[in-house]
């Protein structure tokens, strides 16, 4: 996989852990049928991250996912 593909899958699989890790924030807040779909869309999102993480670069993945995190809790911060 070439350098520029790996560092998209990256940013995406970094979103989705971050999209994941935001639903906790949510608890008791959503509705059920929302609820419902976000599970369906969450199990089938797991699915594809265990197709492609292993095609990523796990040290950018982390930075990325760190930069995500920092941002979101800057956010929560100034609110």
């Amino acid at each position: 996989m070439k350098d520029k593909n790996i560092f998209e899958w990256n940013v995406l699989i970094a979103l989705f852990k971050a999209t994941i890790e935001q639903t906790s924030q949510l608890n008791g807040q959503t509705e059920r049928e929302a609820k419902m779909i976000f599970n369906k869309w969450q199990k089938q999102g797991l699915r594809l991250l265990k197709l492609i993480e292993e095609l990523g670069d796990e040290e950018q993945l982390e930075e990325l996912t760190e930069v995500i995190e920092n941002s979101i809790h800057q956010l929560r911060k100034s609110n």
